[in-house]
Order: structure tokens, then sequence, then C-alpha cells
């Protein structure tokens, strides 16, 4: 990535990196991506981190890698292509941070206003934002 590419498009690959991170240590430690959403395996049902290493692992680090082979193959394939995939991901950020919300205004009988969710939130959007700067700079 180099000088003729524009800050939004630095800013989406930076977000992008970051969850390609996060899906690629879930992928390979289940277990910290079920720390990280605040899940565990029901003991009840067989094969529960298989769905940590996927849902949390392997389909994070590929939507976000999405995000990044755009940016690599920008020349070939247009603006177009990367705004698509990381406005795509940013909603996908954003989707996650409306419903944490939600669940802290709906939810507080389940003890989810916490810290926690607060700053979850503020990643979420952060995210959401960052992985959607290529579309919004677009938008002028």
């Amino acid at each position: 990535m180099g000088a003729d590419f524009p800050i939004s498009w630095m800013i989406a690959a930076l977000a992008a990196l970051i969850g390609t991170g996060m899906g690629i240590l879930s992928l390979a430690v289940p277990r910290w991506g079920a720390s990280v959403v605040r899940l565990a395996p029901d003991p009840r049902w067989k094969g529960g981190y298989a769905e940590f290493r996927a849902s949390y692992g392997g389909a994070i680090a590929l939507a976000h890698g999405a995000v990044l082979l755009t940016l690599a193959m920008s020349a070939q394939a247009g603006s177009g292509a990367v705004m698509g995939a990381s406005f795509a991901v940013g909603l996908y950020w954003g989707g996650m941070a409306i419903g944490r919300a939600m669940s802290m205004v709906m939810d507080r009988q389940h003890e989810t206003v916490t810290g926690y969710n607060a700053g979850a939130i503020v990643f979420e959007a952060a995210m959401a934002l960052a992985l959607a700067a290529p579309f919004i700079a677009h938008l002028g």
C-alpha cells in the first residue's frame, strides 16, 4: 500500500488487518475467541469449539481478508470493489454495535449493562466507521 492510496483506504486496511488478526487468533485459539465474546460451548452438545473456530475464526478472518484482497488488487478490481467489500464488512461491525446497544437497553435484567459492553460498542462502531471509510469518503 503506497502513497497513492487514499487515507480512507489506509484506515480501512488497518481495520481489516485488526479484524483478520482477531479471526486468525480465534481460528487458532478458540478459547480466546470464546472469551472475547463472553460465550462458552454448551456442555450438553458436542462440538461447540467448532463454532468458535468457524464463526469467530474462519468467517471473520476471511471477511476481513476479502477487504485486504480488494485493496491489494484495487488496480485490477477498481475502487468500487474496495468500497463494496469494506462497506459490507463495516456493516457487519455496525450490526454488532447496534445489537449490543439494544441488548444493553432491552436485556438489562440479564446484566448486560457493563463496562465491557460499553467499550465493545465503541470498538465495534470504530471498526464499522473505519471499514466504511472508503465508501464515506466517496460520498464526499
